[in-house]
């Protein structure tokens, strides 16, 4: 249904209504008495279709609004979910509220048991330093770069490089946006805890 048309239908009805009750008074109630009653009501209809029009055209353009909104959301959502790296958002108390699939992959958790809880909890506890340090970076509306490590749900450590950038709203700090690479050439560190082995152009030629 298209923004509005329910309300058009609900001030169609009101007015309805309205003339219903006109026509009422002036078959039941005598004629002198019926115009000094009918005047009141007249206004009354004049008023409401001015209001009505009022408040369909505010209610429409809120629901364009939102449906704007919800459309180009969902457009930085799959944006957020197709690139291969890390993105997170959090809030100003330093909480996930959102993490695309890759970084979900990075830890070896699935996205809803990550959004919630903090950074701190994905990341190697001798690195805790970096992240406070970092976090009071973006209190001062500062972005930062840093390399940490985090930690899988298996155990494995992924060293990443994470560069955190201020989020701001009305001009007031609200969190930060966060993007995570994970080093050794873009890839994770495979089972073993050892980097992948240099490409071919970066081998020493045999003798």
């Amino acid at each position: 249904m298209r923004p509005g048309v329910r309300e058009l239908r609900w001030a169609y009805v009101l007015f309805g209504l309205l003339a219903l009750t006109s026509f009422l008074i002036v078959f039941l109630v005598p004629r002198p008495e019926a115009y000094w009653l009918l005047l009141p009501l007249l206004s009354v209809q004049l008023a409401a279709i001015w209001l009505a029009g009022r408040i369909i055209r505010v209610v429409r353009g809120h629901r364009q609004l939102r449906e704007s909104y919800e459309q180009e959301l969902d457009f930085a959502r799959q944006l957020m979910e197709s690139v291969d790296h890390g993105l997170t958002v959090a809030d100003e108390s330093g909480h996930f509220v959102y993490v695309n699939r890759a970084f979900a992959e990075m830890v070896g958790r699935p996205a809803r048991d990550i959004v919630g809880r903090s950074p701190l909890e994905f990341t190697v506890p001798d690195d805790h330093h970096k992240l406070q340090q970092a976090r009071v970076a973006r209190q001062h509306g500062k972005s930062s770069t840093y390399q940490t490590r985090l930690r899988r749900a298996d155990g494995e450590v992924v060293e990443v490089q994470i560069t955190g950038t201020p989020r701001w709203h009305q001009g007031r700090l609200v969190g930060n946006f966060a993007a995570i690479v994970p080093l050794f050439l873009g890839q994770m560190r495979p089972p073993g805890g050892s980097p992948p082995p240099p490409a071919a152009a970066d081998r020493p030629e045999p003798l």
